[in-house]
């Protein structure tokens, strides 16, 4: 215990060193979001920084341990890193979607060949069984981490909104009692991000949604596997608005014959920022974010799923529509 304390207040102190020289570090690492009053609205350049941030705190983490961690943990961080690594590309280059979703398909598939035991091989929904062999566990398990992975991406789309969503995510993941260590360590610095992200003076980037989304889908999925804390209901509420809006946004943009991956600004999340401004944005997506995981407390998830839905339907139709009166 006094070891993990001593850790924590390493981290503690580095992200103040890394908040003290901010301004160098990102002049040194030279990647920044450039506005071009479309579908970026921010009035100045600011640097991706936010899986920098967390990448300095896992080195730091992985050297106090001295690598001692179990081997699930340490395959979960290299298949974090590298998608990590892979936002950092994209944040610098711009990757095109195909080469991302490659890179990403890749390195799932050799994590799940290294722990085979997280493959997802039944899907257990309200007492029925649905039983997958290896490879078409294989398959669902890469399509389940990609899917969430590019929902908390797409998710990205105002200061605050993917911090405080994955922070919320954490805390509840520390609640089912798996990787503690991991999780606070995850914490911290993101507590520091979303501070500088309040203040508009970084964004999390590719390589911070991609790295934070990757390792919360690790997590589930091996709480839903190897320790059986977590019911497919309770995954879709925990991951309810982000999944609900892609997968809008993916059938909408089919429909008008646009490619699903280019992204817009039809996100909840704009409708919000575009009629009421930022703050009442960013308290009500982050309420209706939390909302269905914690109701599930207290009611069946078959009703709460059943309402979420219906809610998060009719809300968008009465936004859309007073975003037509609005511009008119």
């Amino acid at each position: 215990m006094k070891t993990f304390v001593g850790i924590l207040f390493s981290h503690i102190l580095l992200n103040f060193i890394i908040l003290f020289f901010l301004d160098f570090l990102k002049n040194k690492i030279n990647i920044y979001d450039y506005p071009d009053h479309k579908k970026k609205l921010h009035k100045k350049v600011i640097p991706l920084m936010g899986g920098w941030i967390l990448l300095f705190n896992l080195i730091l983490f992985l050297i106090l341990k001295h690598w001692s961690l179990t081997t699930l943990e340490i395959n979960i961080i290299l298949c974090s890193l590298f998608f990590l690594f892979t936002g950092i590309l994209d944040d610098k280059y711009d990757l095109s979607p195909h080469s991302k979703f490659f890179f990403l398909t890749v390195a799932l598939i050799l994590f799940f060949s290294f722990s085979e035991n997280m493959i997802i091989r039944d899907l257990k929904i309200y007492g029925y069984y649905i039983y997958l062999n290896k490879g078409v566990g294989l398959f669902f398990s890469v399509l389940c981490v990609l899917l969430f992975v590019n929902a908390f991406n797409l998710f990205d789309g105002i200061n605050l909104q993917s911090t405080l969503y994955g922070i919320y995510f954490l805390l509840f993941l520390f609640y089912k009692g798996l990787f503690i260590e991991i999780i606070f360590i995850i914490i911290i610095p993101l507590l520091f991000i979303a501070y500088l992200n309040n203040r508009n003076k970084i964004f999390m980037g590719d390589s911070g949604t991609l790295f934070l989304g990757s390792v919360i889908s690790l997590f589930v999925i091996a709480h839903y596997t190897k320790t059986n804390s977590l019911e497919v209901d309770e995954i879709f509420l925990l991951m309810f608005l982000p999944g609900m809006d892609m997968l809008r946004l993916f059938i909408q943009r089919i429909f008008q014959r646009k490619n699903p991956f280019i992204g817009d600004r039809e996100h909840l999340h704009h409708y919000f920022l575009a009629l009421y401004g930022y703050k009442f944005s960013i308290s009500s997506i982050f309420i209706i974010s939390i909302l269905p995981s914690l109701t599930n407390f207290f009611l069946d998830s078959k009703f709460v799923i059943t309402f979420y839905i219906v809610f998060y339907l009719l809300l968008l139709v009465y936004l859309k529509k007073k975003l037509v009166k609005k511009i008119i």
